[in-house]
């Protein structure tokens, strides 16, 4: 990576820091619609969301920003990101934060709550409803951070494997395996959520000598492996619902199945090689830019995806994984250039959440901050 490249990730990391420091590590949320304009209507409810989602500026007031509540969606992001920096007292206290006031009053076991009530295609939850992807990314910084004592470490992330395990729960398919659910409102397949809680089962029952934790996710990443299709992809939705591949969601299932493979008793490695292969065509180069393809035009979804050309997610999770888990300085150097001219602004310091058909959002949202800067660091870690 040459001194340029740097450079540009240096500053992108100051302006990011600077801005969530500015805001105390707490601001609006993309998905973020005030609790008093939300209906009884589902679909009502569904249309507001979106409409907030995509609108090119922020309707929000300024008193409804300052009363968004925390969500741990953006407060693990940071944490990711501060711990792989380095920077104990910023990690700390968005630990203690989670303890504090992220936990979901809705289960027996850990797990956190929404934050926010969310309407989404799919689904709707509250604030209070458990939101199992979340409590799983928590449950990895756990396992990878000394910020938290030995013993409330091993008590939570073993009590969000029983809360994964024997309240989320999952519907078994014999020989194939077995299917974590998306969410408790929810039991449409989604495949890159049960990946993620698949592994971390393996992680956690793998340290803390659980081998029946472990026999779960091993069983839950055959299930994955055996749904991936013959050009190495996976779709984002299970049958009956609409075929779509997303490309960060792909990037999900790979770091999961890489991150168990080292632990696990399965051969997981023509899964990944195949998975890995079809992830790379998910670019277009373009001089001196990798430009991530937002999803796959051989199935258009009918959703949001239509609207947006890149989600900063697409970004974000390529630098991670071409950082750590298949180190590709070229193809780094070039999402970074990508990142500073089109997302990054260098004029005000901030970074855009998207772009969307009809131009970049300038909105800001937090938690793409935290995801950004997660991912670059991880890029600063690569060098």
């Amino acid at each position: 990576m040459d001194l340029t490249t740097q450079n540009k990730v240096d500053r992108m990391i100051a302006s990011a820091e600077q801005w969530l420091k500015e805001h105390d590590y707490r601001y609006v949320e993309c998905n973020y619609v005030p609790e008093r304009l939300f209906t009884r209507n589902r679909k009502i409810n569904l249309m507001l969301r979106t409409a907030f989602r995509l609108l090119p500026f922020n309707p929000r007031s300024k008193k409804d920003m300052a009363a968004a509540p925390l969500t741990p969606h953006t407060t693990v992001a940071m944490l990711k990101a501060f711990s792989l920096k380095g920077d104990r007292h910023v990690a700390a206290m968005l630990a203690q934060r989670v303890f504090d006031h992220l936990q979901s009053p809705a289960t027996k076991a850990f797990s956190l709550r929404q934050g926010i009530r969310v309407a989404v295609n799919l689904y709707e939850d509250n604030g209070d409803d458990p939101s199992p992807l979340n409590t799983v990314f928590f449950g990895e910084f756990l396992l990878d951070s000394d910020i938290i004592d030995d013993d409330t470490r091993r008590k939570t992330v073993l009590s969000i494997c029983d809360y994964l395990v024997n309240e989320l729960g999952y519907r078994d398919h014999g020989e194939d395996g077995i299917y974590f659910y998306y969410g408790h409102h929810l039991k449409d397949i989604i495949y890159n959520a049960s990946a993620f809680i698949s592994a971390f089962l393996i992680k956690s029952g793998t340290r803390y000598e659980r081998p029946d934790y472990v026999s779960l996710g091993e069983r839950g990443l055959t299930y994955i492996m055996r749904n991936q299709n013959s050009d190495g992809s996976w779709f984002y939705y299970g049958p009956p619902l609409k075929k779509a591949i997303d490309g960060f969601h792909q990037c999900y299932i790979l770091k999961a199945l890489m991150d168990s493979q080292p632990l696990s008793g399965i051969d997981m490695t023509q899964s990944i090689a195949r998975g890995m292969a079809f992830y790379k065509t998910q670019f277009r180069e373009s001089g001196k830019y990798l430009v991530p393809q937002r999803y796959d035009r051989r199935f258009n979804p009918k959703n949001t995806w239509l609207l947006q050309k890149i989600d900063g997610r697409d970004i974000s999770e390529a630098l991670t994984f071409f950082s750590l888990y298949a180190p590709d300085p070229e193809r780094v150097e070039k999402l970074v250039n990508y990142m500073y001219d089109k997302i990054y602004r260098p004029d005000s310091g901030r970074l855009s959440p998207e772009i969307f058909i009809y131009g970049r959002n300038r909105n800001d949202y937090i938690e793409f901050y935290g995801w950004y800067l997660h991912a670059l660091y991880c890029v600063k870690k690569m060098v």
